[in-house]
């Protein structure tokens, strides 16, 4: 019996809704996905906005946020659909904004504006739920120091609230673990400086919702993904000045130890877990006959030796101290900036953004007059 039209045309429905669930299955696929850097750009312009490359198309930029006073700081949610970003208002104050990226369409998240407030370095959990920031409020003509507030963004007004009700803990820097329960940061108090680490829902009995790391140096350091170590800078003085060193606070066992030497020929200022947690990678200047003008990234597993670090993206041309693992710790985003500007051309040096390939070992420079680089998932 020969098929009738309708049998033909059910037919080519059905082969067509089959090609095309395999074509959306197939470029879906995470591992197909380009990976793209967002940034703030032009560095020396008067204004910044955030703007998103392609790493495989280096140059080729996409415009984010559309900022006639310019934006200070920003953070992309880890699903990659949110933009929080802090943008200067009148009268001195920043507020907060929220862009939803596949639409465009902007509001905003918190009205600092309208509070007189200096609200900058928003920073979403992973889990997407909650989003930190730090706020300063008017105190005159001036403002005072920063507070941990916290934005539900589950709730339809995004309402907020400080991390901590004591009006006396201030700081600034907020990092998530991954599983979004602890909240750690600088304290900037002069009186008692160090890093707070703050447990939304502690553990245990035993374990106290606030915790105290003491250090001088005044950056945060870099949170383990349990939330259960942070490895930090702290000052050490020899040969007549200060340098950094790192050390590494191991919270269950409540024990503390210098990670880096204190008294090698080094100076650490910054540091990054791996998203699992297995290695560590820092920003390291040598004093001794490896002695760059700038620092360079270096990178060891944590079960590996004290001394077996390796140079990561390597050119003493170079300072890099700002970097960001990628959700598969692949690969590494690097602010970097040069040391030798062009005299012939008279133009003064910019920072530049950079991605390392930790596999190939190759590293590509995405884009100049960029900076505060960091991942944005597909």
């Amino acid at each position: 019996m020969k098929p009738d039209k309708l049998d033909i045309a059910v037919f080519i429905i059905v082969v067509l809704c089959l090609a095309g669930v395999a074509f959306a299955a197939y470029f879906s696929d995470p591992a197909r996905q380009p990976a793209r850097v967002a940034y703030l750009y032009p560095a020396l312009a008067a204004q910044q906005n955030v703007w998103l490359s392609d790493i495989d198309k280096p140059g080729h930029q996409q415009q984010l946020t559309q900022s006639e006073r310019g934006v200070f700081d920003f953070d992309i949610s880890h699903d990659g659909r949110w933009l929080a970003y802090a943008e200067r208002a009148g009268g001195g104050s920043v507020t907060l904004r929220l862009l939803d990226i596949p639409s465009g369409q902007a509001r905003d998240l918190v009205d600092c504006a309208a509070l007189n407030a200096l609200c900058t370095a928003p920073v979403f959990s992973p889990s997407g739920e909650m989003l930190a920031y730090q706020r300063a409020e008017a105190l005159g003509a001036s403002f005072g120091l920063s507070r941990i507030w916290l934005v539900d963004m589950t709730s339809s007004n995004y309402d907020t609230i400080p991390l901590i009700d004591d009006n006396q803990i201030v700081g600034h820097s907020a990092i998530w673990s991954a599983d979004s329960n602890t909240l750690s940061f600088y304290s900037a108090d002069a009186s008692q400086p160090g890093i707070l680490l703050y447990a939304l829902l502690p553990q245990g009995e035993d374990e106290p919702q606030l915790r105290f790391i003491p250090s001088s140096h005044g950056a945060m350091g870099t949170l383990s993904p349990s939330g259960r170590q942070v490895i930090f800078p702290d000052l050490a003085f020899r040969d007549n000045q200060f340098f950094s060193y790192l050390q590494i606070a191991d919270l269950a066992e409540r024990e503390f130890a210098n990670f880096t030497d204190s008294n090698g020929p080094i100076d650490d200022v910054a540091a990054q877990f791996s998203p699992d947690g297995q290695k560590i990678a820092i920003a390291r200047r040598y004093t001794d006959s490896r002695w760059t003008p700038g620092h360079q990234v270096y990178l060891r597993d944590l079960s590996a030796g004290a001394e077996d670090w390796q140079a990561v993206a390597y050119n003493p041309d170079y300072n890099t101290s700002y970097f960001r693992w990628d959700a598969d710790g692949d690969q590494l985003v690097m602010q970097r900036f040069p040391l030798h500007a062009d005299a012939a051309s008279g133009e003064p040096a910019r920072p530049e953004v950079w991605v390392h390939d930790l596999t190939s070992g190759e590293t590509l420079k995405i884009i100049e007059d960029a900076y505060l680089p960091q991942w944005v998932a597909s």
